[in-house]
């Protein structure tokens, strides 16, 4: 564990995952709206993961100092 401080990802490696995070997110979008869950508990998951990722994507922008990026902590 301590050896991960000050590890540095490369740009390629934080576009990549911005890439992955939003594909994610888009999907559980689209389930929360098709209504694709079978129950409560379902549909409860998808909003709780979708919102997550929306942070993911906000602070990989914000890190890869897209124009317009907020502070992911706004």
């Amino acid at each position: 564990m301590g050896q991960d401080v000050g590890f540095v990802r490369s740009e390629e490696e934080l576009k990549d995952m911005l890439k992955q995070a939003s594909s994610l997110r888009d999907r559980w979008l689209q389930c929360l709206t098709d209504k694709s869950y079978a129950d409560d508990r379902q549909m409860i998951m998808a909003i709780r993961n979708y919102n997550a990722l929306r942070g993911v994507v906000k602070t990989l922008r914000w890190a890869l100092r897209q124009p317009l990026a907020e502070s992911p902590l706004q």
